[in-house]
């Protein structure tokens, strides 16, 4: 890897914010070496600690192709990792930034997008193991994108983001859907869409084979989000993942290829206010908003602030590039 790429870019905005820089600038040696290069993605943890906050920064640059259009791939393949939950967090998120977006939900034997935010946005369930849905969801894109005319002739723009969660054991069919089908290149070419794909992890070693499984068959073909779910432990005890030769390997020849691999944690929600989103059924926003449980109401609202941070540090892969932050 190249001097530049060990470069760190630090950027601070108010007192304890960290911002995603795609296009701006980043430490190199000279003015010249600036200007030539592409932009650079900060990412950092934060934590509380004597109230003081720790930053860990990592740089990685960003593609220098610039697609209008975004489709955002939850996965986890193990069930029980949290991307149903990182996904109902994306989803508030986007509402709450008034991103307009499309989601599937693939998981439909526990089928959290709908079941929490089907009557709050645009949500599709997609049955991703009956051979041929995933043909039909290929070419549905197609006219999701396109602009439509509504009963009195005005223009309704496309749809340019979309949000889908994978079921758990869903690796093998994805693969084929990728090499098989060629559904990234085709969105690529066609549709003028970028996949970022977005792995949430545990500590055991099969969320490590997992996403060495997911690179061997995507490569360079996607952006990648690794989200450390706190659910599992704070994120130095994640080290089965930090120690991967493999996926140090992955991430260098990623970097020096300007894809982005970016880091990011999801905190954890108390077990209580958790349970009680459960029962009833409620979007992270019900919950902050609901009188009956003063103590979810608070922990909610801290969750879906700290969730909110570590998605900015990868606003420009997640569909928010262009949102101003609340």
């Amino acid at each position: 890897m190249t001097d530049i790429l060990n470069d760190e870019a630090e950027i601070l905005n108010g007192v304890e914010e960290l911002l995603l820089v795609t296009d701006e600038t980043t430490e190199a040696e000279s003015t010249e070496d600036i200007q030539q290069m592409p932009g650079a993605v900060t990412i950092g943890e934060k934590t509380e600690a004597e109230n003081t906050v720790l930053l860990q920064i990592k740089t990685a640059v960003t593609n220098k192709k610039q697609w209008s259009r975004r489709l955002v791939i939850v996965t986890g393949d193990k069930g029980g990792v949290g991307k149903s939950t990182f996904a109902r967090g994306l989803a508030q998120t986007y509402l709450d930034m008034k991103k307009e977006f499309l989601a599937f939900d693939a998981d439909i034997s526990n089928s959290h997008l709908s079941r929490f935010y089907g009557d709050k946005c645009l949500v599709r369930e997609l049955d991703f193991f009956t051979e041929g849905n995933v043909d039909i969801f290929l070419d549905d894109l197609k006219e999701l994108i396109e602009d439509s005319l509504d009963t009195e002739g005005a223009v309704i723009p496309g749809k340019s983001l979309f949000l889908l969660e994978l079921p758990p054991q869903s690796m093998r069919i994805l693969k084929d859907v990728v090499q098989q089908m060629k559904f990234l290149s085709t969105v690529d070419e066609l549709y003028d869409m970028r996949v970022t794909i977005v792995v949430v992890i545990s500590r055991v070693m099969d969320s490590v084979k997992q996403l060495i499984t997911l690179y061997d068959f995507c490569q360079d073909q996607v952006d990648y989000v690794v989200v450390k779910n706190l659910f599992f432990g704070s994120p130095e005890n994640f080290v089965r993942y930090k120690e991967s030769s493999d996926i140090t390997a992955m991430k260098d020849i990623l970097i020096e290829s300007n894809i982005p691999f970016l880091e990011i944690t999801m905190p954890d929600l108390i077990e209580h206010a958790y349970d009680y989103l459960d029962k009833n059924s409620l979007t992270f926003n019900q919950g902050i908003e609901q009188k009956e449980k003063p103590s979810v109401k608070g922990r909610v609202s801290t969750w879906i602030s700290k969730f909110k941070e570590q998605v900015w540090l990868a606003k420009s892969i997640l569909g928010l590039e262009n949102v101003p932050r609340l």
